[in-house]
């Protein structure tokens, strides 16, 4: 019985695939609503960031996953900038457990998106007159365990995607 459960657990993790058919910006937004008198004051901005995702079912075994970064620099009381970028990714997965596929799509997937993303979102800051925006990397294992844990507890909400 214990060859059969080895022979099961074998094929298994050899039909398993994973691959990221197509990488592609869905939507990008660049606005600087009080440029040009934005750029002669004192640049100390307060900047927001929000990452969302949103996960959609193309056929049995390929998924559609848009990563959304926006973000939004204030001096004082007036927007300097807010870009916003969805990344968008097409992937093929095959032979995963739920669970697996769950955690493929949440952590791994969102993981290829994000540098694609945060490259774009900085280039249309640089390109729209201010200093570099360098996201610093995020850790889409603990956000997707979080929300495991919120799920489970019954406190989910929509930040927490």
């Amino acid at each position: 019985m214990a060859e059969n459960e080895q022979e099961n657990t074998q094929t298994d993790t050899e039909t398993a695939r994973l691959q990221a058919r197509k990488i592609y910006i869905k939507d990008a937004s660049f606005e600087s609503p009080n440029a040009p008198a934005i750029f002669t004051a004192d640049w100390n901005p307060t900047l927001t960031v929000n990452v969302d995702h949103e996960i959609g079912k193309l056929t049995d075994d390929t998924y559609n996953l848009v990563l959304t970064i926006t973000a939004r620099a204030a001096v004082e009381d007036r927007t300097a900038f807010l870009v916003e970028v969805q990344q968008g990714g097409i992937f093929s997965i095959t032979g995963h457990t739920e669970d697996l596929l769950q955690r493929r799509l949440n952590v791994y997937c969102l993981g290829v998106l994000y540098p694609y993303a945060s490259a774009t979102v900085d280039s249309l800051v640089v390109q729209g007159g201010f200093p570099p925006l360098h996201l610093g990397p995020i850790n889409f294992r603990a956000r997707y365990e979080q929300m495991l844990e919120q799920v489970d507890t019954g406190n989910h909400t929509e930040e927490a995607k």
